[in-house]
């Protein structure tokens, strides 16, 4: 399998701020930050690789990326609230990604939050869904 691009695109139902800015966490720190829309919500969107990797031993198709966090087979995104002062999070939800095999030869994946005020996000609906 050739590498390929996939967008994830998630929204944010009922956001709450941060004490300096809320976005979606890349591996480098660096925020991601939201489009708000006229019903209230945050929309983010970023893209996500799909590429074969080792892991344990057999080749396997993953994700990966620059907002890409967690171990192989157990991928998420940050959903990250910035602290200020000598804090650099004031906290941190986790978005969990749906299986690799769900979204293989997909181009986009969407996801609404509808709760982020757990270390795990809790998702709308079904969770994912691919087009």
């Amino acid at each position: 399998m050739a590498e390929s691009t996939l967008r994830a695109v998630v929204t944010w139902a009922e956001p709450t701020e941060g004490p300096a800015g809320v976005g979606l966490q890349d591996t480098s720190g660096g925020l991601a930050e939201g489009v708000s829309a006229p019903d209230g919500s945050v929309r983010y969107e970023v893209d996500l690789t799909l590429r074969e990797r080792k892991v344990s031993g057999v080749q396997r198709v993953d994700f990966g990326g620059p907002f890409v966090h967690g171990p192989a087979g157990e991928r998420f995104l940050y959903l990250s609230f910035r602290g200020s002062g000598e804090e650099p999070w004031y906290r941190r939800s986790k978005i969990i990604l749906p299986a690799v095999d769900e979204v293989a030869g997909k181009k986009e994946i969407h996801a609404t939050v509808a709760d982020a005020g757990r270390s795990r996000a809790v998702l709308d609906g079904d969770g994912w869904s691919a087009t």
